[in-house]
């Protein structure tokens, strides 16, 4: 058997992002649409324990194996989309499975894509395009909710100013949990609010 994935440009951006579990919920729910969309390929699955950190689900069509999808994750603590064939077909079968198994692994990864704003989702106006530099926004916007609500508590909303001496020294108190929080100046640090706020950093997930 060989693992087989599809073959783009940068079809994975943002991938090492992603959360398992979320991705997880999102096979499940395209399997159940794809089933839906094609009632005459008659699609059954069948998802099997985690094994090795290894998730995958049997795929069947009119009774008959079609193939199995896995999900599984990186050394970069990303995640993996794959499937696989079986041998034990004849060459004229082949053909039509492995077309089929194509669709399906796509109509997948597409659901992946943009539930998560990766992938095919990965540009969105207004955010950083490196993986990197996103996950720095993430951590500085989390930051700058917390300060809020701090200032909200002391009855104050803080102005911009404040934020940015609060980037500019934040390692008086606790300089462990705030050894990955960048310095940024007032033009970014709007720029961050404005994604934040927009929902544009929901989906970066800090590792």
């Amino acid at each position: 058997m060989s693992i087989k994935s599809t073959k783009q440009i940068k079809p994975y951006a943002g991938w090492s992002t992603l959360n398992k579990q979320d991705v997880l919920q999102s096979v499940s729910n395209s399997l159940r649409k794809y089933r839906n969309n094609r009632p005459e390929l008659k699609l059954k699955s069948h998802r099997d324990p985690e094994q090795d950190g290894v998730t995958h689900w049997t795929i069947r069509s009119n009774g008959n194996f079609m193939c199995n999808i896995y999900i599984s994750e990186t050394k970069s603590s990303g995640i993996k989309l794959s499937y696989e064939l079986s041998e034990d077909i004849t060459k004229e079968m082949r053909h039509v499975i492995t077309h089929e198994a194509k669709q399906l692994h796509e109509h997948i990864k597409t659901r992946i894509d943009a539930d998560n704003n990766v992938g095919t989702h990965w540009e969105i106006p207004g955010i950083p395009r490196k993986v990197k530099i996103r996950i720095q926004w993430k951590l500085a916007w989390d930051e700058i909710q917390l300060y809020r609500r701090e200032c909200r508590d002391e009855g104050r909303n803080p102005t911009l100013d404040e934020l940015v001496d609060h980037f500019k020294y934040p390692y008086d108190d606790d300089a462990d949990a705030n050894a990955d929080i960048q310095f940024y100046g007032k033009e970014t640090i709007q720029k961050i609010i404005k994604a934040g706020e927009e929902r544009k950093l929901d989906n970066v997930k800090s590792h």
